[in-house]
């Protein structure tokens, strides 16, 4: 069955728990890595984007919540999942694995493209929308290799107006601008964008 990506359940997930370590310990549904995380809650977003998540978080709505997730509704089994008790799947929980395989030709699963690469100068902003995934280039974790992953709750002309969510060290509607400011740090960029995709439930 086809599901379609909706970029504002995405952010409304990302906002929800952006700043993991303030949600209550009952309340939280997937497994947390301080520090080392980012991709785990990329994942985390794309899957609220496709209908994943339920919003809210009353114990009622988290109790259903919990029960998609081991039920593995809008993940791809054995492939693409995570989990309350492990980062999940290496396709769900590393930034070029998640990356290689959603923009992977496959029956079932997340679907992406390419929608630009380049340094901040290269790439315009403008390009960017809500619900985008970027990853980036951490100079001081391997250099040149794509090491950081972050979601997009706001698009923006300017690098200062685009706001994103991400964890690793968690940020909450954070400007990019922080990001582009740093190019020693964060090199180069990527983003992907997410198109409506089958799953099996």
């Amino acid at each position: 069955m086809v599901f379609p990506y909706n970029p504002k359940n995405a952010t409304a997930y990302a906002r929800a728990y952006a700043l993991y370590d303030r949600v209550p310990r009952q309340d939280r549904l997937f497994y947390y890595s301080d520090g080392n995380d980012c991709a785990n809650f990329v994942s985390q977003c794309v899957w609220a984007g496709y209908g994943g998540w339920i919003e809210g978080t009353d114990p009622k709505t988290i109790e259903a919540n919990r029960s998609r997730i081991k039920s593995h509704i809008r993940m791809a089994p054995f492939v693409w999942y995570g989990s309350p008790d492990f980062s999940g799947s290496g396709k769900w929980c590393r930034v070029a694995e998640f990356y290689t395989y959603a923009l992977s030709d496959k029956g079932f699963g997340p679907r992406a493209a390419k929608i630009a690469e380049g340094t901040w100068e290269s790439v315009s902003p403008g390009i960017i929308r809500e619900g985008d995934v970027l990853q980036m280039v951490v100079q001081s974790y391997i250099p040149g290799q794509y090491g950081h992953s972050v979601y997009v709750t706001k698009a923006g002309r300017t690098w200062n107006d685009i706001l994103i969510c991400c964890h690793s060290y968690d940020r909450l509607d954070e400007p990019l601008s922080w990001f582009a400011m740093q190019p020693g740090q964060y090199s180069r960029l990527r983003v992907m964008r997410f198109y409506s995709a089958s799953f099996y439930k």
